[in-house]
C-alpha cells in the first residue's frame, strides 16, 4: 500500500477538476481530464494546476469537518442544514425562527437542552473521522471519502510527483514551487482543523510514510502535532508568494501560512490545551506571540495594510478592494447558480428578511446578549456580565450612542436594506389571539422567536431587492484584524497589559471607535481580549473556536445538570460537578465552582444560560385590526448602514416613533407562552422550556468513535480521549486515558 504513485493518476480519470486561471474561474471553470499518465500530467501545466484545484475543492467544499473556520457559520448552506458549531454560542439562536424556510438546525439534544440526560458515550464524534482505518471496509486510501486521511494521501501522492516531474517538465519560474507551497498548506489546514477538533494523531507528511491497514501508529501529543502542523506552515510560506496577482487572487500565500502559524501556536497556548496557561513566563504564550508578530510583520510588508475607515470595514465583506487589505484567507466564490452550493455565497439568501427577500424568511434575530454586547461610542461597556446596564446604556433605545461596527452588524427598525430602497420593521402587535410581527414573516405565530435588531452584517450592498440564493463575495476566512487580536491576547497572557491595549486600541482606531478602557490585571486584559473577538469578529465563525479553548461553557470545573434533583435544574447547582478537564492530576490545577479559568476571568459560564430574545411591541394585550403604527411610519427617515454623518439625527427620530413602543421579553409577556422564547422548541407544557447550554467538559475535544475503535476497525489499542467512554455504554465514567491538556515541560 505503500508510495502507490499511480493513485493521483486514478483520481484524474474519473473526477472532474477544476481549471484554475482566475478569481472566478478558479471555481466555476470545469474540465473533464483523462488522464493515463504521469508525463501528460506534469507536462501540462494546466493539469497539473486542475490538480491542486480538486484538494482545493475538496478541503474547501467537500470536507466533511469545518476546516474553513467561518464557513459553518458563514455564506455555507450548513448555517441552515446542519447547524454547525456556531450555533453551540451566543451568536445565534439555535432553533429555526418560526416561519423560516431554512431547516433547523436540530441541536436539542445534550449539549443544548434543559435536560438531565447524559450521554456521554463514546458514539458522540464528528461524523467521518477516519484515522488509521476507516473500517466498515473502507480502507486508508479510499480517495473517494472526503475526509482527513484519503485527502492527505492524495496531498502526498501530489507533493510527491511535483518533486519527481519538476525538474523533467520546466515551467515559469516559481511555477512547481507555488504549486507544492499551496498543497503543503492544504495539508496543514487539515491537520489542524482535525487537531483542534479531536486532538492529537499521527501525522504522515510523504507517500512513503502512509501507513498500512495493519499499522498501530499512536496518538502524538498535542505539542508534537502542533510543532508538525507549524512546520508544514513555515515550510509553505519559503514556497510561496507574499501576494498573487488579480488572476489568481483567493490562492494560499506565504502571508496566510505565517498567520496560520499564529493561529495554531494560540490555540496551543491556550487554557484547553495547555496546564500552564496562567504562567506569565510560558513558552506556548511567547511562541505564539514571537509566531504573531512574525506574521504581522511579513502581512505590513506585503501591503496588508488593514482597513484604515468603518466604510471600509464594512465593504471588506463584499468588495475587492477593501478585502485586499484586510483579508489575509480569502475564499472565493462565484455568483453563477448553476454550480454546486459549495461554491457559492448563501450568505444573503440566509440573512435577508422577508420584507427585502419576498419570502418567509426572518432573517437573523439577534439575542439579547447579541444587542447590549457592544461597547458605547466612548468605548466603554454597555452592561456588565449578568447584563445590567452601565455607563448610562439605554437598554430601552439600545440603538443610540452605539461603536461604529454596532451599525454595520446589526439592523433595527428604520433601517434600509442595503442595496435597496426597503425599510425593514420589526415590531409585534395583536391581531385577534394572534401575535403578528412587521418583519413580512406570516402566520399566526410569526412573532415567536424574534428580536428587536437582526444581523445584516457582511450584506452586499451591491445586491438589489432580489433574494440574491447565489452571491459571488468572497469569505473572508482570516483577517488582519484577527492577527491583532491574537498579538494583543499573547501580550495579556504573558501580563504586559500596556501592549495588549496598544494592539486592541488599533482595532479600534482603525475603524473609528474609541480606546479600551485600561485592565486593572492580567485576567482582565484577558477577558477584554476575549470581549474585543466578540464584537469585532461576531458572525465571522470565530466564537465558537474560542469558547472550545477557552472553556467558556464551564471553566474547566466541570457542568451536570445529571447531578441535579428535580427537571427544572439551577445551573448555579450543578457547575463544578462531574467530569472535569483540570482535576488536579498531571500538572493540572484542581479547579472548582469557584476557582477556574471562567472565574479568574471575572466571567459567568455559558453553560446554564439560555438566549434571551426581545421585540418591540404595540400594546400587545389589545387586539388591533391592522398594524398600528403604518401610518406613524414615515416619520422615520431611512437608515442606511453606510450614513455616519446623518445616522445621529434619523435615530433621535426613531426614538421618538419608540415611544409608541415597549421592549418586551416575549417568553414573559401576558398572552405569549414561552414558546416565543428565542430558544424554544415550540411545545406546550413542559416541552415548551427554554433550550439552555448543557455543554460539558467531554465536549471541547471529541473521542474516536466506538465503531472505529473495537467493533468494526478492532483498533482497541487506540488511545481513548480522555473524557469519554472506552466502550459503547452509557454510564457516569469516563475512563478515556489520552490527555490533551498538558503542563509545559
Amino acid at each position: 500500500m505503500k508510495n502507490m504513485k499511480n493513485t493521483i493518476l486514478l483520481l484524474l480519470a474519473v473526477c472532474l477538476l477544476l481549471n484554475v486561471s482566475c478569481s472566478d474561474d478558479f471555481l466555476k471553470e470545469k474540465k473533464d481530464y483523462t488522464i493515463t499518465s504521469s508525463q501528460a500530467v506534469f507536462s501540462d501545466p494546466k493539469q497539473a494546476e486542475a490538480i491542486f484545484a480538486e484538494i482545493y475543492w475538496r478541503i474547501l467544499g467537500k470536507y466533511s469537518a469545518p476546516v474553513y473556520g467561518a464557513d459553518p457559520l458563514m455564506r455555507q448552506s450548513v448555517i441552515a442544514e446542519s447547524g454547525g458549531n456556531s450555533f453551540l454560542t451566543e451568536e445565534l439562536q439555535v432553533t429555526a425562527p418560526s416561519g423560516a424556510t431554512l431547516a433547523a438546525p436540530g441541536l436539542g439534544n445534550a449539549r443544548y437542552a434543559n435536560t438531565l440526560s447524559k450521554n456521554t458515550t463514546s458514539g458522540n464524534h464528528i461524523g467521518g473521522t477516519f484515522y488509521w482505518n476507516a473500517g466498515s471496509g473502507t480502507q486508508f486510501n479510499d480517495w473517494t471519502r472526503s475526509t482527513l486521511y484519503p485527502t492527505v494521501y492524495i496531498i502526498n501522492q501530489y507533493i510527491t510527483e511535483i518533486k519527481s516531474n519538476s525538474s523533467t517538465y520546466p515551467q515559469a519560474p516559481g511555477f512547481w514551487d507555488h504549486l507544492q507551497g499551496q498543497s503543503i498548506f492544504a495539508r496543514a489546514w487539515l491537520y489542524l482543523d482535525a487537531v483542534l477538533l479531536w486532538g492529537g494523531l499521527p501525522y504522515y507528511t510523504t507517500d512513503e510514510d502512509v501507513p498500512t491497514n495493519e499499522d498501530r501508529s499512536p496518538r502524538l501529543s498535542i505539542d508534537e502535532c502542533i510543532d508538525k502542523i507549524c512546520a508544514d506552515f513555515k515550510k509553505a510560506s519559503t514556497l510561496l508568494p507574499d501576494r498573487w496577482d488579480a488572476d489568481n487572487y483567493g490562492r494560499f500565500t506565504s502571508v496566510a501560512a505565517l498567520a496560520m502559524i499564529s493561529r495554531a501556536r494560540l490555540f496551543a497556548a491556550s487554557p484547553v490545551f495547555n496546564a500552564s496557561w496562567d504562567n506569565t513566563g510560558s513558552k506556548r504564550w511567547q511562541a505564539a506571540l514571537e509566531a504573531s508578530l512574525e506574521a504581522k510583520q511579513a502581512a505590513d510588508a506585503a501591503g496588508y495594510t488593514g482597513v484604515n475607515s468603518i466604510n471600509e470595514w464594512d465593504a471588506a465583506f463584499y468588495t475587492t478592494a477593501s478585502a485586499e487589505k484586510e483579508g489575509i484567507i480569502v475564499i472565493p466564490k462565484s455568483g453563477n447558480s448553476a454550480l454546486s452550493a459549495n461554491y457559492t455565497n448563501k450568505w444573503e439568501s440566509f440573512i435577508r428578511p422577508a420584507s427585502v427577500a419576498g419570502n418567509n424568511n426572518p432573517g437573523v434575530p439577534a439575542p439579547k446578549l447579541m444587542v447590549d454586547l457592544f461597547p458605547l461610542k466612548d468605548g466603554k461597556r454597555a452592561t456588565d456580565k449578568n447584563g445590567n446596564s452601565l455607563n448610562g446604556y439605554d437598554a430601552e433605545k439600545f440603538f443610540l450612542n452605539r461603536d461604529p461596527r454596532f451599525y454595520r452588524t446589526f439592523a433595527f427598525s428604520g433601517c434600509e436594506w442595503p442595496g435597496t430602497t426597503q425599510q425593514i420593521w420589526l415590531y409585534a402587535y395583536k391581531q385577534g389571539s394572534a401575535f403578528l410581527y412587521t418583519d413580512g414573516t406570516t402566520g399566526t405565530n410569526a412573532a415567536k422567536q424574534k428580536s428587536k435588531a437582526i444581523v445584516w452584517k457582511a450584506s452586499d450592498a451591491n445586491i438589489g431587492t432580489a433574494v440574491a440564493t447565489f452571491s459571488n463575495a468572497a469569505i473572508l476566512e482570516y483577517r488582519y484584524a484577527e492577527l491583532l487580536l491574537n498579538i494583543a491576547e499573547c501580550y495579556a497572557a504573558k501580563g504586559d497589559i500596556g501592549q495588549a491595549v496598544n494592539y486592541l486600541n488599533q482595532v479600534r482606531s482603525r475603524v473609528g471607535a474609541s480606546s479600551v478602557p485600561t485592565p486593572a490585571n492580567k485576567y482582565e486584559a484577558l477577558e477584554a481580549c476575549l470581549y474585543e473577538r466578540r464584537v469585532e469578529l461576531a458572525y465571522e465563525g470565530k466564537r465558537s473556536w474560542d469558547t472550545r479553548r477557552w472553556l467558556l461553557y464551564e471553566g474547566g470545573a466541570g457542568f451536570d445538570p445529571v447531578n441535579a434533583n428535580n427537571t427544572a435544574y439551577d445551573p448555579n447547582d450543578v457547575w463544578g460537578q462531574g467530569w472535569k478537564l483540570y482535576d488536579g492530576k498531571d500538572g493540572r490545577a484542581a479547579y472548582t465552582k469557584t476557582d477556574n479559568v471562567v472565574t479568574k476571568l471575572g466571567l459567568n459560564p455559558i453553560s446554564g444560560t439560555k438566549h434571551i430574545g426581545e421585540i418591540w411591541g404595540y400594546d400587545l394585550t389589545s387586539a388591533q385590526t391592522s398594524d398600528p403604527l403604518a401610518n406613524l411610519r414615515g416619520s422615520v427617515p431611512a437608515i442606511k448602514r453606510n450614513d455616519d454623518a446623518g445616522r445621529d439625527a434619523k435615530l433621535a427620530q426613531l426614538a421618538t416613533f419608540y415611544a409608541n413602543l415597549t421592549t418586551v421579553n416575549p417568553a414573559t409577556q401576558p398572552g405569549m407562552d414561552v414558546s416565543y422564547g428565542m430558544d424554544s422548541n415550540n411545545g406546550t407544557g413542559a416541552d415548551a422550556t427554554n433550550f439552555r447550554f448543557t455543554w460539558r467538559g467531554w465536549f471541547n475535544v471529541w473521542p474516536i468513535h466506538y465503531n472505529q475503535r473495537v467493533v468494526e476497525a478492532n483498533n482497541d489499542w487506540i488511545e481513548q480521549t480522555v473524557g469519554w467512554n472506552v466502550g459503547n455504554i452509557d454510564g457516569r465514567v469516563q475512563d478515556g486515558t489520552w490527555v490533551y491538556c498538558t503542563p509545559e515541560e
